[in-house]
């Protein structure tokens, strides 16, 4: 959490945000602190999960506009973690510091747990189906999805201001940033239709879903946005062969990355249909996320920051220079 958002956040913006959705105080629990603050805390004895977002990171528009997404592919039968209301009937609470302000939004806690990282047979491949599954559902009811009000739309994929790569980046990275650009130049010239592009998550990683019996429950929408669906596959992909491989350069490794396409395609193509046009871009979305995270960390972290991830760094920087994704593929014929 960047410096400045941290000198606002309290203890008492924090009880003002609980109180709001009737949630006991003295019940709430940290889990994350990276972009929002996220806690678990109890309404009437069932656990619910409390965020707070920084209005400088999104608006109130932005995030009813998030919250009323996720509310509809729960409607259309895709399992993600529901928003719920305010003790007076609001989806988002402002709790005001000065001249900004914290939103506040609570969520049903999915049931289940994480994927195990210390476990090497996770994911297994019927959990790489599910979570095909998952997404696809979610791409094929999205295409049904438009905001009640034009206020609440969200953004397009190149409106992140992380896009802007020299605003993040140190002054030698700048062939960085001309690989960034050249990267949405291509970007911009790929086809978009209603099969192809819409509202999507834009990051269903391991860490943003839970399992429980086979099921997956999605949750963090809090980068949803209207990308390429594609977009979405690429990052199931992009982060799962970090977790496993690291900065491992392997024949194993592009040979797993094979074997969860096909098996999460599996899932994905029981619920929705994609071009194989699309599964061959794979690379190039995997390419623009490793820029893109790379942008997150420079964003994030001061330069001490930035010395824990060093190793990390440098691989991303290394595959950004040397233009190669995470993982090589093969040519996907569905």
């Amino acid at each position: 959490m960047e410096r400045e958002i941290e000198l606002q956040f309290s203890h008492e913006v924090l009880s003002e945000a609980a109180q709001r959705f009737g949630m006991a105080a003295d019940s709430l629990k940290l889990l994350g602190e990276f972009e929002n603050y996220v806690y678990e805390g109890k309404i009437g004895g069932t656990c619910y999960v409390l965020r707070l977002t920084h209005s400088s990171h999104r608006s109130t528009n932005m995030v009813l506009g998030e919250l009323e997404w996720i509310n509809f592919l729960a409607e259309n039968g895709v399992s993600v973690a529901k928003a719920l209301p305010s003790t007076s009937g609001k989806l988002a609470e402002e709790i005001h510091v000065g001249e900004d302000f914290f939103i506040a939004s609570v969520f049903q806690k999915a049931k289940g747990r994480l994927l195990d990282r210390s476990n090497p047979a996770e994911p297994t491949r019927e959990v790489i189906t599910e979570w095909g599954r998952t997404i696809g559902k979610m791409h094929r009811a999205t295409k049904h999805f438009e905001p009640s009000e034009e206020r609440f739309r969200r953004p397009q994929w190149f409106e992140d201001n992380l896009m802007c790569f020299e605003n993040h980046l140190p002054a030698e990275d700048k062939h960085i940033v001309d690989i960034g650009y050249s990267l949405l130049e291509y970007a911009k010239k790929l086809p978009q239709s209603q099969d192809s592009y819409g509202l999507i998550h834009t990051d269903v990683h391991m860490g943003n879903f839970f399992v429980d019996e086979g099921k997956i429950t999605v949750f963090d929408f809090d980068d949803c946005s209207y990308q390429w669906f594609a977009s979405d596959i690429a990052i199931a992909l992009y982060y799962t062969i970090w977790w496993k491989f690291g900065g491992q350069d392997t024949r194993e490794k592009d040979a797993y990355a094979r074997e969860f396409l096909r098996d999460f395609m599996i899932g994905y193509n029981a619920e929705n249909r994609l071009e194989d046009y699309w599964l061959n871009e794979l690379p190039f979305f995997m390419k623009l996320r490793d820029i893109i995270l790379y942008a997150v960390f420079h964003k994030k972290f001061d330069q001490s920051g930035l010395q824990r991830f060093s190793k990390l760094l440098d691989e991303i920087r290394t595959r950004i220079e040397q233009e190669v994704p995470i993982a090589v593929l093969d040519s996907y014929q569905g």
